[in-house]
């Protein structure tokens, strides 16, 4: 029994080993590809066909907070092709001859590192120069169009798979370094290190994300970093998923990031891409729902059609129902709208945000939402108070004349824009949310 155990043993292990080595399957025939060779070190390029695709922190890619890859928004690029892996340091070398390499350090199979955005762009040039071609950096919609598997996407978590062990070099396997190129599986466009291995520059200046149907975004004009994607052999499989931005200073070298180079060619069709018609969303928050509705203008929004009722609150807040669950909620302090508004975030996972004044008039115009009126017993609470201070002042003006017999001045009574429902720490108002 006790050899058949042992036997049972290698062959588990032997499975296992299987599942995480690289595939010796090829890169299918219905996939085009572009054979190079520089100075004798050669690389291919993946074609990826265009299409349009949800770009962002969609549902499969994580749940555990609101990060900097919402709101989600839809994206459509041409036609492009990217690099089966990323580049090499021997094809770094056949460029960069005099490139000053530690011999300790050296790897012609492992990815570049320490290299800035800058060296970055010198080392495209050279390499345009010699093969004639314009090649470049992939923009941050190219890179996760590509990192997700393009048009033939399986919607994985990881560059090809949900299992990040079969895919990448990350910290619980990597040992605290780089390893060899394409030595773990591939994504559905059989491009290599899309998770983790090392970090890769985009072309792109950071910026938040902005709703609407773009085509070929390629990025704020200007900034004061750059975007880093895929992750490295430090991080942890937390935050490794595709969506994960991040980004460096473009003068910063790092031993975690190096790039991947993109290039589209000329006679490449161009997608035509109709503008995205009026949208709903829907915020889901505990059991129930918020309803938001876009808004066009120079920077397009999502508005909720009115303003949060009492029902919402409640169901936010984990409150009981009150008597009046469709009127507004008004009369809550600062801190209590913000921290109310933290809940709604952790819970929908959206980036939710209170709508200025400025939005909600320009949705009031456009009929998307409307003007709520003042709950009609406030008004009389106010307007009873308001009579009672005028009284009170007519009382004491005539009372003055026989206090002053006696040296004492009487009090007069508060203003009443300083009464309590008019106190600064109190929003009488009304509020909308946003997704912008």
């Amino acid at each position: 029994m006790h050899k058949y155990t042992l036997l049972y043993i290698v062959l588990c292990l032997g499975g296992l080993a299987s599942l995480c080595a690289k595939p010796k399957s090829s890169i299918p025939d219905s996939l085009q590809v572009l054979h190079f060779e520089v100075n004798g070190v050669p690389f291919d390029m993946q074609r990826v066909e265009g299409g349009v695709f949800i770009m962002g922190g969609t549902r499969e890619q994580h749940r555990e907070s609101i990060s900097t890859d919402l709101p989600t928004h839809t994206v459509a690029l041409n036609t492009y092709y990217i690099g089966t892996t990323e580049v090499t340091q021997a094809l770094w070398k056949a460029v960069m001859p005099e490139w000053n390499f530690l011999d300790d350090f050296y790897t012609p199979t492992h990815p570049m590192a320490y290299i800035s955005w800058y060296d970055c762009q010198e080392f495209i040039r050279r390499l345009d120069s010699i093969t004639g071609l314009p090649f470049r950096l992939p923009t941050e919609s190219e890179w996760e169009f590509a990192a997700r598997g393009g048009n033939r996407s399986l919607r994985y978590r990881f560059a090809g798979s949900n299992i990040i062990d079969s895919v990448s070099w990350y910290l619980n396997n990597a040992g605290f370094r780089q390893h060899q190129v394409a030595s773990r599986w591939s994504n559905e466009l059989a491009l290599y290190d899309m998770t983790g291995n090392v970090s890769e520059w985009c072309s792109d200046w950071y910026g938040r994300y902005h709703l609407g149907t773009e085509p070929n975004p390629k990025g704020p004009e200007s900034g004061e970093w750059k975007v880093v994607r895929g992750g490295s052999y430090d991080n942890c499989e937390a935050n490794l998923y595709l969506s994960r931005r991040e980004y460096l200073n473009p003068n910063k070298t790092t031993n975690y990031c190096g790039l991947r180079l993109a290039l589209t060619l000329l006679d490449e069709p161009t997608l035509q891409v109709e503008e995205e018609p009026t949208m709903v969303r829907k915020v889901k928050l505990k059991n129930t729902q918020v309803k938001l509705v876009y808004v066009a203008c120079e920077q397009p929004y999502y508005i909720s059609e009115e303003p949060i009722t009492w029902r919402v609150w409640d169901k936010v807040m984990q409150m009981e129902k009150t008597e009046k669950w469709s009127e507004s909620v008004i009369g809550k302090t600062t801190d209590e709208w913000n921290h109310w508004l933290e809940r709604c975030r952790k819970i929908s996972y959206q980036p939710v945000d209170f709508a200025s004044e400025s939005e909600v008039a320009t949705a009031i115009a456009q009929g998307v939402t409307y003007e709520p009126k003042v709950p009609k017993q406030k008004k009389r609470h106010w307007e009873r108070n308001t009579r009672s201070i005028q009284r009170h002042r007519k009382t004491t003006k005539k009372a003055q004349k026989w206090a002053d017999l006696i040296g004492v001045t009487l009090k007069e009574a508060e203003d009443p824009t300083l009464l309590q429902y008019n106190k600064e720490d109190k929003n009488n108002q009304p509020r909308w949310i946003v997704i912008r």
